[in-house]
């Protein structure tokens, strides 16, 4: 930690050297021009010195002095001096431009009651009928003083959060902002600006101009390692242009990332580029509901189950400024843009929406609502259908900078989002912060696995059904190469899965979320088999190379002569605790009976229709009992020890059947390992 800010402020040290000696080598003209040229580029830091030096070596200039304020307020490292500058520029020039000045200095430094009185005073002082002239900020100062407001009862609810810079190899002395992660948090793209952007500077043509030109956005890609480190990010090229390329959102699964392009002839649009295979395809624009031809759209956010589209936009028809705005996809394409109105927009800019995945949490940035001076995190829950008044997320994650595109995980454990804060590494930098969310975490199912076609992974179409509501969600999809996929499910419904891909036998599962009341994850592997093979053969296969061993197993000579072990130790505990399961299989896994079989259970429905077993169809077909609780029960196998049926339980396992366990059959009837143990094996009768 103390090694970074020795190098960052070292290296700013050698930067103000350097360009001190360069600016007192040029004339007055040259310096001034150099200023100029540096503030009107937004490089703040470097526009800070040279004013500095201007003011310094001319101090009756005060436009210099001015200049040089505003470079304070907006380099975030100095704003502590930009009261001294607008204090002393008040008092010397009398000018009531520099009470307005002075009050945003204070307000940028969080002396919110001091900021109020002087922005009143200019309040006070110039009158609205000057509106019109470009000096008067009537209406700026107004939005001021809220902002100070809420700083004060924010300052009062001051929220507990960790909050850090996620450092290199991420963030770097340059421009690094608009993290986008999977809801799993284990990718993260993101917009870069530096010396490795492609095409390295270049002027408002996309010419190459070392001497005024700028460097442009590209999207680059970040991995979260095992460690809980982040990978060396490395450019995406696939996306990357000489031009404006920034990322500004990505699907939950992954699969989809949306792309935001400039050009001198086009204030903005938003593009989409989908997976394929390991490479993102060649981006390509929205349609016009959600791209305008004259107005800027720049950052969106898409649903879990890919139907709505949350998007920023400076089209007419919005509340003032940015506003956002929602199109829910029709055919296959994205439809008529609603504005979200103004329980979310302001007349202010309202920008950089996130929906969570769980449909109904919606996070986006304001200079209005809450905000205590720049852009804001807020968010907002849909209750009926409504948007419910925003939150600020609170202090210390806001500030009076700029903070903005807060995106979190799954869980809600973790947000990150970019900020142009004091105390970062670069002009621009990612930050993470937990919890992730105030309040109520969100609830969703979070399914993730594999899809394996006859045991290789596959690339699948994953369709889901609300069966209630017969609500199609998706489709999702899983990699072709790795046959992962990642599905968030929200809760209030049972779904029906159903995952096909071509030359193989689709399959179909219910999953039941309807009372799901926190969060969860699930590992759920999908088994496709060749299309084709009938289930009849398939079976016969599985049958001839599996149902020996069983057999073997279960007519094996079994002397039944070792001494039962003592189960008091587990009694009336629940195998479903591993050490106690463990402990089982040491005592009794190798003791067998005349008489007693043990047998792997893979399923138990009310509904036995609803159950599909091909991805188990290699070990046998199924024994299906009805019993008398009205339970269907599925079985497969048979073997003389709780040992050599656990080999089994492991292999329905791997095959995605994570529900497996064991039972036991004493001369015909059925008993759970647990009411065995109660009955000492066959220590005690059965019967």
């Amino acid at each position: 930690m103390y090694s970074i800010n020795f190098n960052k402020f070292f290296f700013l040290f050698l930067f103000q050297f350097v360009i001190s000696l360069s600016l007192n080598s040029q004339t007055k003209d040259e310096m001034e021009r150099k200023a100029y040229d540096l503030l009107n580029d937004e490089d703040y830091p470097a526009a800070y010195i040279a004013f500095d030096a201007l003011s310094t070596k001319y101090p009756k200039e005060v436009d210099y002095k001015q200049k040089l304020g505003i470079c304070c307020l907006r380099y975030p490292e100095k704003k502590d001096r930009a009261i001294e500058v607008f204090s002393s520029l008040k008092e010397t020039t009398k000018d009531v431009l520099y009470e307005y000045y002075l009050g945003i200095a204070l307000q940028s430094n969080y002396k919110f009651q001091e900021a109020i009185q002087k922005l009143e005073n200019y309040r006070s002082i110039v009158k609205k009928q000057t509106k019109n002239d470009e000096n008067n900020y009537f209406d700026a100062a107004a939005l001021a003083i809220q902002n100070c407001k809420n700083g004060i009862e924010l300052i009062d609810k001051k929220v507990i959060a960790d909050i850090k810079n996620i450092d290199k190899p991420i963030n770097t002395d340059e421009m690094e902002y608009v993290p986008c992660i999977t809801t799993d948090e284990s990718v993260m793209f993101f917009t870069y600006r530096g010396k490795k952007s492609l095409g390295g500077k270049q002027n408002i043509k996309l010419e190459k101009d070392e001497v005024e030109g700028k460097y442009l956005e590209d999207v680059y890609v970040s991995y979260h390692e095992k460690d809980g480190n982040w990978s060396e990010p490395k450019s995406v090229l696939s996306i990357n242009t000489n031009g404006n390329d920034a990322a500004i959102s990505i699907s939950p699964d992954g699969k989809t990332i949306f792309s935001f392009k400039s050009t001198d002839k086009n204030t903005g649009d938003i593009y989409v580029s989908e997976l394929k295979s390991q490479e993102f395809s060649k981006p390509i624009p929205l349609n016009s509901n959600i791209n305008t031809p004259n107005y800027w759209e720049g950052s969106c956010s898409i649903s879990a189950d890919g139907t709505l589209l949350y998007f920023a936009s400076e089209r007419p028809g919005g509340l003032g400024g940015r506003d956002i705005w929602v199109s829910k996809k029709v055919n296959g394409d994205w439809g008529p843009a609603t504005n979200l109105g103004p329980s979310i927009n302001t007349p202010y800019d309202d920008d950089a929406p996130y929906i969570h995945p769980d449909g109904i949490t919606l996070f986006f940035s304001s200079k209005g609502h809450q905000s205590i001076g720049g852009y804001d995190i807020m968010f907002s829950v849909k209750k009926e259908n409504n948007w419910l008044p925003p939150k600020s997320m609170g202090l210390p994650l806001n500030t009076t900078e700029d903070d903005r595109y807060y995106v979190i995980n799954s869980d809600g454990s973790t947000g990150y989002f970019s900020s142009n804060r004091s105390g970062g590494i670069g002009n621009q930098d990612i930050y993470k912060v937990q919890p992730g969310i105030l309040g109520e975490k969100p609830v969703i199912a979070l399914l993730k696995g594999v899809v394996y076609g006859n045991d290789k992974p596959v690339q699948a179409k994953i369709e889901v059904l609300k069966i209630v509501q017969k609500e199609n969600i998706g489709p999702f999809e899983s990699n072709e190469i790795t046959g992962k996929y990642i599905m968030p499910l929200s809760p209030g419904s049972i779904y029906r899965i159903k995952v096909t891909a071509p030359n193989f036998d689709p399959i179909e599962e219910d999953m039941d979320f309807e009372n799901l009341n926190a969060y969860v994850e699930q590992n759920k592997d999908f088994y496709l088999y060749n299309a084709g093979k009938t289930p009849s053969d398939t079976i016969k296969v599985a049958t001839t190379t599996t149902t020996t061993t069983a057999s073997n197993n279960s007519n094996s000579p079994c002397n039944g002569g070792s001494p039962l072990p003592d189960f008091n130790p587990i009694k009336g505990k629940s195998l479903n605790d591993p050490a106690v399961y463990s402990q089982l299989l040491s005592m009794a896994g190798n003791y067998c009976n005349s008489g007693l079989i043990f047998k792997v259970q893979i399923a138990a429905y009310r509904k036995p229709q609803n159950y599909n077993y091909s991805h188990l169809s290699e070990f046998g077909k199924p024994d299906v009992k009805d019993y008398p609780d009205g339970i269907t029960r599925f079985t497969q196998l048979e073997f003389s020890t709780i040992k050599e049926a656990e080999v089994q339980r492991q292999k329905s396992i791997a095959k995605g059947q994570k529900d497996t366990w064991i039972v036991a059959f004493v001369n015909g009837k059925r008993y759970t390992l647990e009411e065995l143990i109660q009955l000492d094996f066959l220590g005690k009768s059965i019967n």
